[in-house]
């Protein structure tokens, strides 16, 4: 499958969208350190950083190969 330039924008909007959204959870967990609870907001904010990180490596995956996790589990 060819690289699909409409695909990428889509693909970059997606990415922000969902950093945005795991952005205001991080800002939550950082509201929970100031609280005291250190360890469960910053768990929170590793997770929710990973979970962007991890999202984003797949967008761009979808994008550069045409596959979508779907299409890899069938191989």
């Amino acid at each position: 499958m060819a690289f699909n330039p409409k695909d990428a924008v889509d693909a970059a909007r997606d990415i922000a969208t969902n950093a945005v959204e795991k952005a205001s959870d991080i800002v939550e967990h950082a509201s929970d350190i100031i609280r005291g609870d250190i360890a469960g907001g910053a768990s929170g904010i590793v997770q929710n950083s990973v979970d962007i990180a991890t999202h984003a490596v797949d967008r761009a995956k979808e994008v550069f190969t045409g596959k979508t996790e779907v299409d890899v589990d069938d191989e």
